[in-house]
Order: structure tokens, then sequence, then C-alpha cells
């Protein structure tokens, strides 16, 4: 199972509406069709969220300790932590699964 921490931003598609103080004005210009101005502060979000998107979150010591210990032979596995999160993951699984009517 591998475990992916990278954040991803949402879709421009998907924002609909501006909410909340400040978020952002909109205006109907005459000929009706409908316009959208950002704000400065959520034009800078959207940019941290590209941003962030492309940041590798991953442990490089973390990572590096473990092959060291894998080649070295210390590396040693708790089958009990293994079996509870088999467990978990299973029962989490079975919840999430559609029931048949």
């Amino acid at each position: 199972m591998k475990i992916d921490k990278r954040i991803t931003p949402p879709a421009a598609s998907k924002v609909s509406s501006a909410k909340g103080k400040g978020a952002g004005k909109t205006s109907a210009p005459a000929g009706g069709s409908d316009s959208l101005t950002l704000t400065e502060s959520s034009t800078r979000i959207r940019s941290l969220e590209s941003e962030l998107a492309s940041v590798d979150v991953t442990d490089v010591g973390k990572v590096e300790a473990v092959k060291a210990a894998l080649a070295d032979g210390s590396f040693t596995v708790d089958a009990e932590v293994v079996a509870d999160r088999l467990i978990d993951h299973t029962k989490e699984a079975l919840r999430k699964r559609p029931r048949k009517k």
C-alpha cells in the first residue's frame, strides 16, 4: 500500500462562487454576461496551492534509514502492528463498500 502525502489543489473549474468577507467582487456588464474578479488574496492562495502541489513531502532521512536497515539486515517488522493495520484497513474497506439490496 502506497501513501501519497502530496497536496493537490482544487481544479479551477470546480470553483463556482466566492464566499466570505472580501472573497471577491462580481458585476454584471451591460451585455448581460457575468464576470468575476478575484481579490489579490485569493489569487495568491491559488498560486501557493499550485506551488505546494509540486512539493515532495517524502522524509528522505527516514527512507535512507530504512534502506540501510534493510541492507544490513537489522530491519525488523512488528507482526502484531502489521496485523492490526491490515484488520483496520479491511474494516474500513468493508464500511465503504456499497451494500447489496
